[in-house]
């Protein structure tokens, strides 16, 4: 089963724009960030396949961490989003990044 990933969420009352960046990965050292002052997810715009679905799933962690005010370390988040991405695959669910506006 095919799953477009939507340009906007919120997980609770926490808003997300979802955004590919350039050069993201070597100009701030992150395959992804949330800023939670904007809302801004965003993923490097040169990761493909489960890098980036792995990545987004990270960042996805991020909005649910800003939301209910986890105290959660960046290697669990990982962890749990790496497990949950696996589980969806199994599934065969697959991600659709086609309509992603890059920034």
């Amino acid at each position: 089963m095919k799953v477009k990933i939507p340009r906007e969420f919120k997980v609770g009352a926490t808003p997300a724009k979802v955004y590919f960046q350039k050069n993201l990965s070597p100009d701030e050292g992150f395959n992804g960030t949330f800023n939670k002052r904007t809302g801004r997810l965003c993923i490097d715009s040169e990761l493909i396949g489960a890098k980036r679905d792995k990545t987004f799933g990270h960042e996805l962690s991020e909005v649910i961490k800003e939301n209910y005010d986890l105290d959660i370390s960046e290697h669990t988040m990982t962890t749990i989003a790496n497990g949950w991405l696996e589980f969806l695959y199994e599934l065969g669910i697959e991600f659709i990044w086609d309509d992603i506006p890059t920034c």
